[in-house]
């Protein structure tokens, strides 16, 4: 009885398929979670010192706030400014907000934000009553004294934010996650 070459064909057509297969998925699956998922990017100011150093690449977290979920205070974002760069800062007012800005210090609900993160003092400035429109937050840069923000441009509409900073991966011995700042005695409000 001849022997039939079918079986052997089959295999033959199972293989290429996983070896052009497993690649192209691979490789689709790559480029959909950088483009709609995550994405790195690279600190050329310092601006956002001591909590993100010039020449630090961070991981950003697209859409973090897409449905019901939005911005809460402390957390660093990533946003697209009208020349179109994208700019990262830390969000320090919420929507429907008043607050007074004096310096770089935030006075809200009859104290003073606790900011551990800030690189120095902020410099005295006069103060500056501060309100934040609905569908917008008011952004800061850590190194108050050296970052343009908020207090230059005016509150950043929450269309303009690509998204969440979520950790620091290069250098590898500076890695580090980004978890919710505590406010007011506790309250991450």
């Amino acid at each position: 009885m001849p022997r039939s070459d079918e079986p052997t064909r089959t295999r033959r057509h199972v293989r290429v398929a996983v070896r052009v297969g497993v690649p192209v998925v691979f490789a689709f699956s790559l480029w959909y979670v950088f483009t709609h998922v995550i994405r790195l990017g690279y600190i050329i100011s310092g601006s956002m010192e001591p909590t993100l150093k010039i020449g630090e690449y961070y991981t950003v977290r697209l859409h973090d706030y897409n449905g019901d979920d939005s911005p809460r205070r402390g957390d660093i974002i990533v946003f697209t400014a009208a020349d179109g760069e994208p700019y990262v800062k830390r969000v320090v007012g919420l929507g429907g907000e008043r607050f007074l800005v004096v310096g770089g210090n935030v006075w809200l609900d009859g104290q003073w934000l606790r900011e551990p993160y800030l690189k120095e003092q902020p410099e005295l400035a006069p103060p500056v009553l501060v309100a934040v429109p609905e569908g917008s937050v008011y952004v800061m840069g850590d190194n108050r004294n050296f970052s343009e923000d908020s207090r230059d441009a005016g509150p950043l509409p929450l269309d303009q934010i690509m998204g969440r900073v979520t950790r620091v991966v290069w250098p590898l011995n500076q890695m580090r996650s980004f978890g919710r700042v505590q406010y007011l005695g506790g309250s991450d409000s």
